[in-house]
């Protein structure tokens, strides 16, 4: 009996070359081996839907903007909350941004910027409890 030759199989699966029943034929594998291998090994199924990370950075980035904007406009609200929400936003979108970078294998955005970014928010917030 012949060992199936599972990378291969893995790169039609992801590729969705073939439906599942075609790949299972070509290979002469069984749909429980191909579920079986697929859930050990994490393949990505056809009904995965993939995001890019420059599109959650994007999408994190408007985010943010949204919740300054709201933070400008909350004259007698307590701030606290809106701060804290604020400052983790900026967080995993610092953190989004390395984690692109470190994929696409480029330099991540200058930390000066992100630094100035942080600073203008805590004037911002500074503002907003004074007034």
């Amino acid at each position: 009996m012949a060992v199936p030759d599972w990378a291969a199989i893995r790169i039609d699966f992801e590729a969705r070359t073939f439906p599942q029943r075609e790949l299972c034929r070509r290979y002469a594998i069984t749909a429980p081996q191909l579920r079986y291998r697929r859930e050990r090994e994490g393949w990505v199924g056809s009904r995965v839907h993939l995001v890019k990370s420059s599109d959650l950075i994007h999408r994190m980035f408007k985010i943010l903007n949204k919740q300054v904007r709201l933070l400008e406009n909350a004259v007698k609200d307590p701030i606290d909350k809106q701060v804290g929400a604020l400052s983790a936003t900026v967080k995993t979108f610092e953190k989004l941004v390395e984690l692109s970078a470190a994929e696409r294998n480029v330099k991540p955005t200058n930390k000066k910027d992100m630094r100035d970014l942080r600073d203008k928010l805590a004037k911002r917030i500074d503002q907003f409890k004074q007034r």
